[in-house]
């Protein structure tokens, strides 16, 4: 029996153009499509956009959320973070108690939910490590507060501070549809059959950044605000390239039971900045207009 999984990257405003992609499929397919999904994973905004989805809301409401709050989650750019992170969470606390409801646990999910989370300090050990939440055990997704894992996974390092101990789960799993596999055909999980499995992950989007040439950087430079590269080309590396190492294996293990759906921005979008939401979405809508038979697979892909 198939068992399908829709998975979300993390990336901050970027989730806007995950958003543009799930309303065109929803609207070229004339069907709600999350009511075909099993289990729902996502990461730092992608936990966020999961999240939301679950409780209801759907792809052109959430856009609009984005478009609203967006500069307000995200205000006037700091140049310096030298001693504390850009932002705060208040703002973001509040939207996601108001329309979440800071009284939603994991349990009150019919279908599975997934987000990683990272922790700074565990209570066995005092070292920070991995930790993933979901709702196969359902006496233990009681304890789960939905809006605390989610600001949990999105309090991402320089932008917000941490949350309860905890930090950005893209630290681990930008990308989650590995993990979303994993936690899928555990028999401790999911316990589903490998061969049932079906996932599409959905990108926020790849940055054109790339250095040409050998490089004598230090910490100042790695660190720096660099528009040509993307704000702090380290993390931006790290993290660019850790939201593709799921793609390969996955690729040859479920081969067609396997989409992943991204594109390339014609300039560095960052994670912060809500003045690219307009190019964010013609982005994902130029999938469709500029490789109509690429748009038309994916449609094909999830009719089957």
């Amino acid at each position: 029996m198939s068992y399908k999984i829709l998975c979300i990257d993390g990336g901050g405003i970027r989730g806007v153009f995950s958003l543009e992609i799930l309303k065109m499929l929803q609207e070229d397919l004339g069907k709600d499509i999350f009511q075909s999904f099993d289990c729902f994973s996502g990461t730092s905004t992608g936990a966020l956009i999961v999240s939301a989805l679950l409780k209801g809301f759907n792809p052109r409401e959430l856009i609009h959320f984005y478009t609203i709050f967006g500069r307000k989650i995200f205000p006037k750019r700091r140049k310096s973070v030298t001693e504390e992170a850009k932002y705060n969470q208040d703002f973001l606390q509040t939207i996601l108690k108001t329309t979440l409801s800071d009284k939603t646990t994991f349990a009150d999910f019919e279908k599975h939910l997934i987000i990683p989370t990272c922790v700074l300090s565990h209570s066995l050990d005092n070292r920070w490590g991995v930790e993933i939440y979901d709702n196969f055990n359902i006496e233990k997704a009681k304890e789960w507060n939905l809006v605390d894992i989610a600001l949990r996974s999105s309090a991402a390092p320089i932008y917000f501070p941490s949350y309860q101990n905890y930090i950005d789960g893209g630290i681990y799993a930008l990308n989650p549809s590995l993990l979303a596999l994993s936690r899928s055909i555990d028999p401790e999980g999911g316990n589903k059959a490998l061969s049932d499995l079906k996932i599409l992950s959905i990108g926020s989007g790849i940055n054109p950044t790339g250095i040409r040439g050998d490089v004598n950087w230090g910490l100042d430079k790695w660190m720096s605000l660099k528009p040509e590269l993307a704000d702090y080309p380290l993390i931006s590396l790290i993290t660019d390239i850790g939201a593709t190492i799921p793609n390969y294996p996955l690729e040859q293990i479920l081969q067609n039971r396997y989409l992943r759906i991204n594109a390339a921005f014609p300039e560095p979008i960052e994670i912060d900045d809500p003045s690219k939401i307009s190019l964010l979405r013609k982005v994902a809508r130029d999938i469709k207009e500029q490789t109509p038979r690429v748009w038309d697979s994916y449609i094909k892909w999830l009719a089957f």
